[in-house]
C-alpha cells in the first residue's frame, strides 16, 4: 500500500499502468453531478420560472429563468427576469442585487434576485 501512495513504480511498468488507468477511470467514469458543488439558488429545473430559495446567510433569493431567444443583450434579460419576478410576487419588495446565471457552456438561462430581507413576500 505504501508503494502506491507514494508513487514508487517505474514508469511503464504493470503497477503504474494500473493506477493511471484507475485514475483516468475516476476522471471519465464518475457522473459529473457528484462534483456539482454549485449553491441550492443556482439550481433550477427547466420546468419553473421562478423559485425561491436561501442563500447560505439566510438571505432570500428568487432563481428566475430567462427566455433564451427571446432576449437580445444582458442588460434586457436582466430586466425581463426582474419583471418576471414582479408578475409572480404580488407585493412589495427591494431588490438588493442580481447574478446572472450561467449554464456549462457559458450561456445565460437565470437570474438570482436577492430580495430585501425585511419585506417576505410568501
Amino acid at each position: 500500500m505504501k508503494k502506491f501512495l507514494l508513487w514508487t513504480f517505474e514508469r511503464g511498468s504493470r503497477p503504474y499502468d494500473v493506477i493511471c488507468a484507475v485514475i483516468l477511470a475516476f476522471i471519465f467514469l464518475v457522473p459529473q453531478r457528484l462534483f456539482d458543488d454549485r449553491p441550492d439558488y443556482m439550481r433550477i429545473s427547466a420546468d419553473e420560472n421562478v423559485r425561491r430559495s436561501k442563500d447560505s446567510h439566510g438571505n432570500v433569493v428568487y432563481t428566475v429563468l430567462v427566455d433564451g431567444p427571446a432576449v437580445a443583450s444582458e442588460a434586457a434579460a436582466e430586466q425581463d427576469a426582474l419583471s418576471r419576478l414582479r408578475q409572480t410576487v404580488h407585493e412589495k419588495f427591494e431588490i438588493n442585487r442580481t447574478e446572472p446565471i450561467y449554464d456549462t457552456r457559458g450561456k445565460l438561462i437565470a437570474y438570482a434576485i436577492w430580495i430585501d430581507n425585511g419585506v417576505l413576500p410568501f
